[in-house]
């Protein structure tokens, strides 16, 4: 019995490490993402960037960032409720 209650102890310490190993990169992106912002809004207002090639660089860093976010939280936490699952929230169109 005290093995199996220490494989039990080890296998929790393992997802635990894990879990805040993820958490910390993704505040590691968030951290990097909101510097990457604050130095485009610094170009700008010092006039390196006009306000076009602004919003394009602040689009391209957006679709990455989401991308790379999603990638992260898919590892971390999984891919989520299964689609044949049924929704737990009732249809609102739909007659009982």
């Amino acid at each position: 019995m005290k093995l199996v209650s220490k494989w039990i102890v080890l296998f929790t310490l393992a997802l635990c490490i894990a879990g805040c190993a993820g958490k910390k990169e993704l505040r590691r992106l968030e951290a990097s993402y909101q510097a990457q912002l604050a130095e485009y809004a610094e170009q700008l207002e010092a006039g390196e960037l006009t306000k076009d090639e602004h919003d394009k660089k602040v689009a391209l860093l957006n679709s990455r960032y989401g991308n790379r976010r999603a990638k992260l939280e898919r590892e971390i936490y999984g891919t989520g409720v299964p689609n044949n699952r049924p929704s737990a929230l009732p249809n609102p169109g739909r007659r009982y």
